[in-house]
């Protein structure tokens, strides 16, 4: 695996710790060393970005040097702008002290970058690592949390691309006390470190199920283990699912860590389902919908469908058989999962299931479009059948004024 990185710098002694890091980092294809200008670049500037430059070389790295001048946009916002530009893999950050992620690199760059970056980010932490020091490579012992899911796999894919060798710890922090649970996240962790493992003998690999407070317990891990860089991911899965900039674990552990925290940006597909909810998981439904006119499911006359992303049900819809005809309602999406098209699993679901019934709605005006997609019409508020009309006796037969539309969806599939 080849990596392209980016190393802004401000000459400080904190740009010059991130420089030497950056020089241990393996399969390195280019290295671009970034400085931002208020003005002209002046030769003093350009003399020490070519000793920076030499440096680089001088470990093996094929390096080169951009000067960009500031103009309207924040430091932040050019950064990312070049590393976008370049295609970078991974930027390289020294922070200014520990636990003020929000001070570090440039004096005036906030934690906009740790935030909105959307690549790998590895930040120094502090500066004792100097160039031309003697210490541990960043890459000797690692430690990296998982949590068991799809996202930290990816990491683990991640780490068995590099070319590194040494000590790896896989540390996993649960709520549970169980004994009988936390004996299957260790068989669980043992199978994650086979799919890096395979035989190697590049690196000696342990395992760890911890109870407690996740960004303490992995800080005080990384203290213990002596840790020489802690490796995360930069979401776990539901702080992916709900469309966070950055998982509030990898926030701590970056703003408390006192060494090196490689940050990554998770390439990676979400395990997708959509299928009928047995009775035993209404619950679950039910749980959802409680943001959502708190609906009630019922076995008796109820098919609940749902959408589970990585395990997680994130959406649902119902189909409900009335005396004199069947109804789908309560399809819902909470707020926090919107933006993945997770209702189509759920609608999917259903749509293959009572696919031979006469189905009827009331969509909004806004959906009508959408619900068309599975074949559902527009049809008159008087062909509805008289159980399904009368839930919506309060329009008192003007739904079109209440931005509601009648539909339905004939017998057969699509």
């Amino acid at each position: 695996m080849g990596m392209r990185i980016l190393i802004p710098t401000d000459f400080s002694e904190y740009a010059d710790a991130a420089l030497g890091m950056a020089s241990e980092i393996p399969d390195v294809t280019e290295a671009i060393i970034l400085h931002v200008t208020e003005g002209k670049a002046d030769g003093k500037v350009k003399e020490k970005l070519e000793e920076d430059r030499l440096f680089l070389t001088s470990n093996g790295m094929n390096a080169r040097i951009r000067i960009v001048e500031q103009v309207k946009e924040p430091i932040d916002t050019m950064i990312r702008s070049v590393a976008e530009e370049e295609r970078i893999d991974c930027i390289i950050a020294g922070a200014r002290g520990r636990g003020k992620v929000g001070k570090f690199l440039l004096g005036s760059v906030s934690d906009n970058l740790l935030l909105n970056v959307s690549r790998d980010l590895l930040i120094m932490q502090y500066p004792r690592y100097v160039k031309n020091s003697r210490h541990p490579d960043i890459f000797d012992n690692l430690l990296i949390p998982i949590e068991l899911s799809t996202i930290s796999y990816e990491i683990l894919a991640f780490v068995k691309s590099l070319n590194i060798r040494g000590q790896i710890t896989l540390l996993h922090v649960t709520d549970s006390t169980d004994h009988a649970v936390i004996r299957k996240l260790r068989d669980e962790l043992k199978d994650a470190a086979d799919r890096i493992n395979n035989g190697s003998s590049r690196y000696s690999i342990s395992l760890l199920v911890l109870h407690g407070e996740r960004v303490k317990t992995i800080l005080s891990v990384a203290e213990t283990l002596q840790a020489t860089m802690i490796l995360i991911s930069r979401f776990g899965h539901l702080d992916y699912l709900k469309q966070a900039k950055i998982g509030s674990t990898v926030a701590g552990v970056a703003a408390e860590a006192t060494i090196p925290v490689y940050i990554r940006y998770p390439e990676f597909t979400l395990r997708m389902e959509g299928r009928e909810l047995l009775p035993s998981e209404f619950p679950l439904a039910e749980k959802l919908w409680e943001m959502y006119h708190q609906q009630k499911a019922n076995p008796k006359t109820d098919r609940v469908f749902g959408t589970f992303a990585e395990g997680v049900l994130v959406s649902v819809a119902r189909c409900r058989r009335h005396p004199d005809g069947s109804e789908v309602d309560s399809v819902f999406t909470p707020e926090a999962y919107r933006g993945h098209g997770f209702a189509k699993y759920a609608m999917d679901a259903l749509i293959e299931a009572c696919s031979e019934e006469c189905l009827y709605m009331h969509s909004t005006e806004v959906l009508v479009g959408w619900y068309g997609r599975y074949g559902f019409e527009e049809i008159p508020e008087d062909a509805l059948p008289k159980t399904i009309r009368e839930r919506y006796a309060f329009a008192l037969g003007n739904l079109e004024g209440s931005g509601v539309v009648p539909m339905m969806r004939k017998p057969g599939r699509l």
